[in-house]
């Protein structure tokens, strides 16, 4: 089966759209249509090489559609039912799944190392040459053949188009908001990054009655957004003291604090900005090759530094939740879009993506 796709053949350079073979979903498969497509910033981490990955691949991990067909084994899911993708395979079987970290699933290292389905291929491919699928997804695709357990059933009226975002962005955001963290009303907490994923941290942390809730980031429409979410409060750390700024609206720091762009400098604010003991959460993805020094006299303040991966989530459980959430109101989505696309228009995304403008775009299929 004939699709188009756009594949990342080098490091650094565009995306080229080209038309690949599909093949037909094996045991646990599932082969998807795809209706749209969230740009993560994670894709363009691979794309500039922070992240690896095989190539050729074709990127795109935040993806919604139909099913289409399943493979041998496949009974959670069938044709003509919504879904949206998750990150995770949730094999069922590992350790991390039966102890319900669903988000830390062994099968994970499978998709993210090798970029392929868990037996160690992929269902792409252009004449001989094999094709790489992303995290074994490849959203940017017309259609996706992935592992059944990425498979996420969610309710049929929920527009696919938005909801896609919800299969990474939101999770990895509002999960670190509702699940990796401990946040009780009247907890202070600042988000560091107002992109995609930060916008979804102040939504979750709102939710939880956060306040107040500091959004934090140098673009003024980003700020406004973030007020607009729900944030009390908006910093530009480009032109304010951040530390000194935090410490006059708090009086002492935040108990919370979320950083969301993965790179050293904010991993460093988020974690100078804590009260005594305040804990960290990163959520952003910096290089894994960079080291991170923790000051030890912080240490006895009881500050606290930990990762979340993605939003630490249980995705049975966490995407149609989140999904009921935005059809009630609850999570703004269509807000954090800030634009819809063509696939031939991927490479002006990214590259709106690395002037820092928008939250989110959405790569439109249907």
């Amino acid at each position: 089966m004939k699709i188009k796709a756009a594949v990342m053949r080098e490091v650094g350079s565009p995306l080229t759209v080209e038309e690949l073979e599909i093949a037909p979903p094996k045991e646990n498969e599932v082969l998807i249509k795809t209706t749209a497509s969230g740009i993560c910033h994670s894709d363009y981490s691979v794309l500039h090489g922070v992240l690896g990955t095989p190539m050729p691949a074709v990127l795109g991990h935040e993806g919604a559609g139909v099913v289409e067909e399943v493979g041998p084994g496949v009974t959670h899911v069938k044709p003509g039912d919504h879904v949206v993708v998750s990150l995770s395979p949730s094999c069922g079987k590992c350790p991390m799944c039966l102890e319900e970290r669903e988000y830390l699933c062994m099968e994970m290292s499978k998709a993210s190392n090798g970029s392929c389905m868990m037996d160690g291929t992929t269902r792409l491919s252009n004449g001989d040459e094999s094709v790489h699928q992303l995290l074994a997804i490849a959203s940017f695709a017309e259609k996706m053949v992935i592992p059944a357990g990425c498979a996420v059933k969610v309710r049929d009226d929920a527009p696919l188009e938005t909801c896609c975002i919800i299969g990474c962005g939101v999770t990895t955001g509002t999960g670190a908001a509702v699940n990796t963290a401990d946040i009780q009303p009247g907890d202070s907490a600042a988000v560091i990054g107002c992109g995609g994923v930060g916008l979804s941290i102040l939504q979750g942390a709102a939710i939880k009655g956060a306040n107040p809730l500091i959004a934090i980031d140098p673009v003024l429409e980003k700020r406004e957004l973030a007020l607009s979410l729900g944030a009390t409060h908006a910093i530009d750390p480009f032109n304010e003291d951040l530390k000194k700024t935090v410490r006059e609206i708090t009086g002492k720091g935040v108990q919370f604090a979320f950083e969301a762009l993965g790179s050293m400098k904010t991993i460093n604010d988020a974690y100078s900005i804590l009260r005594p003991s305040g804990e960290a959460i990163i959520v952003g993805v910096a290089s894994l090759h960079e080291k991170y020094e923790l000051p030890v006299a912080n240490l006895f303040a009881e500050k606290e530094f930990r990762g979340s991966v993605y939003g630490s989530s249980r995705p049975k459980r966490d995407l149609p939740l989140f999904v009921d959430w935005y059809m009630e109101g609850k999570l703004k989505l269509d807000e954090v879009i800030t634009k819809r696309i063509k696939l031939e228009d991927v490479n002006q995304a990214f590259e709106e993506m690395s002037r820092g403008e928008g939250a989110r775009s959405v790569i439109m299929f249907d």
